[in-house]
């Protein structure tokens, strides 16, 4: 499943997905090294982990939105609010 996403055209999930995990990963190993409680090695790991993730995310809907601008100018998303059909 994970392979058929990175092909299949849900890169950004999977990436963002593929971040949460190492740095779930990463910051738990690390947090118990330090000899912290597990229970708050576990969730200060999920709290870095999903804000990796949200930053991640939102890098890659600000390149989109840059990019649309770029080819499409300041206001290509303002034909969504159009009802007419033109």
């Amino acid at each position: 499943m994970f392979l058929r996403d990175w092909l299949g055209g849900n890169m950004v999930k999977a990436f963002r997905n593929t971040v949460i995990a190492v740095t779930f990963i990463a910051s738990a190993s690390v947090s118990i090294l330090w000899d912290l409680d597990g229970y708050i090695a576990c969730g200060l790991a999920l709290v870095i982990s999903f804000a990796a993730g949200y930053c991640v995310e939102r890098a890659f809907i600000d390149r989109s939105h840059r990019e649309m601008i770029h080819l499409y100018g300041a206001d290509w998303h303002s034909a969504d609010d159009r009802r007419d059909g033109t």
